[in-house]
């Protein structure tokens, strides 16, 4: 069987999110990026980079929008091992995926995470 290389087109964070590197860290620093365009433009959405390894343990590239005036607008890219900002050109050359999860849904993912799984009494 050969190796996966890429996501689906429409992959999101929270599919993805169980094959992360490090999830509660990558999340938390992910999350520091949207409060900073959400806190700026009000609402902060993040799609993550379909070409990377798309399988156990890997860090995709994130980018960040929000909704100006109806229209999604790009905040930034972002390096899913660094969480450094991108260039411009790495932000258009950069195949993202067509899905998204909102603020509120990283931050839930990210909840549960820490929170860790149910313990019986």
């Amino acid at each position: 069987m050969t190796p996966r290389t890429h996501l689906p087109p429409d992959a999101t964070l929270i599919e993805v999110a169980g094959d992360l590197t490090e999830p509660e860290e990558y999340l938390r620093r992910l999350l520091g990026n949207m409060r900073f365009c959400q806190k700026r433009h009000g609402d902060a959405l993040v799609r993550i980079g379909v070409t990377g390894k798309g399988r156990k343990g890997f860090s995709p590239s994130y980018r960040i929008d929000y909704h100006a005036d109806g229209v999604e607008t790009v905040f930034n890219g972002f390096g899913g091992t660094s969480h450094s900002a991108f260039t411009e050109t790495n932000v258009r050359e950069t195949n993202w995926s067509r899905g998204h999860a909102t603020i509120q849904e990283v931050q839930r993912l990210y909840d549960a995470l820490r929170k860790g799984p149910a313990r019986a009494p």
